[in-house]
């Protein structure tokens, strides 16, 4: 099923259906995130590693 095909379909949900299915679809985004995250915390490879001042580097360009 094309993502139009999905669209046209969501548009004839119920509030509550579509609810449901936000829902869900929040909730493998949320599952996959937090696999990639697990997956980075358990990384012991130190070539996957950055040093403390490129973090910071990092984090001042993504402005967090």
């Amino acid at each position: 099923m094309k993502l139009v095909d999905l669209q046209r379909e969501a548009e004839h949900l119920s509030p509550e259906e579509r609810r449901k299915l936000i829902g869900f679809l929040v909730s493998i985004d949320i599952r996959k995130d937090r696999a990639e995250l697990e997956r980075r915390l358990n990384d012991q490879a130190p070539e996957g590693w950055i040093g403390l001042k490129e973090a910071e580097r990092r984090l001042k360009n993504d402005r967090v």
